[in-house]
């Protein structure tokens, strides 16, 4: 119980507000990033959580942190909490393969599984929208790619795999299919 009269004492005292007011920056363009940069350095991946889901300011600046590391630091790979089929779709589109959709719009309308909000809103359409522009610069090879990490409609994902090892390389056919029996049960 001492312990929490300390903490609230604490918390209540002009220390945090000094506290704050040393450390803390105040975000309202892209150059106010730059601490953030900085401190990134050389790394070779940067992990950007939220407090959140679905909320607008973590959304606009997690995509200027990214347009930055991409275009900053040579980043290839966005990776995000998000179902992988769907994304995927996001992902040929911003990569400006001729299937795909012609217009963000069209991609977000495919998609299907919860948490449609998560991915399907207008900042990520932004970001992905940007994210075209920028690949259209590059060749094929060195564009950069839109990735979901989660699979939250697993059969949908597993037939995506082996839609495409049906194609592309019937030897890993067996295998996978062979490794999706464990999950029958």
């Amino acid at each position: 119980m001492e312990a929490l009269k300390n903490l609230n004492n604490l918390m209540n005292s002009s220390e945090i507000v000094a506290l704050l007011n040393k450390t803390a920056s105040s975000l309202e363009n892209s150059t106010d990033l730059d601490p953030l940069i900085d401190y990134i350095g050389d790394a070779k991946y940067v992990l950007l959580g939220e407090a959140s889901h679905g909320t607008h300011e973590y959304y606009t600046w997690r995509a200027k942190i990214t347009q930055r590391l991409i275009q900053e630091k040579g980043f290839s790979f966005v990776g995000v909490e998000g179902d992988w089929p769907d994304c995927y779709r996001l992902n040929r589109y911003a990569k400006g393969y001729l299937d795909s959709e012609k217009d963000i719009f069209s991609v977000m309308n495919e998609f299907k599984r919860w948490p449609t909000w998560m991915w399907a809103n207008w900042e990520t359409a932004a970001f992905i929208d940007w994210l075209k522009v920028y690949n259209e610069s590059l060749s094929a090879d060195k564009r950069i790619g839109f990735y979901g990490l989660d699979v939250y409609s697993f059969r949908e994902s597993m037939n995506s795999i082996i839609q495409y090892l049906e194609k592309n390389d019937p030897k890993a056919l067996a295998v996978a299919k062979t490794a999706m029996k464990c999950f029958e049960p």
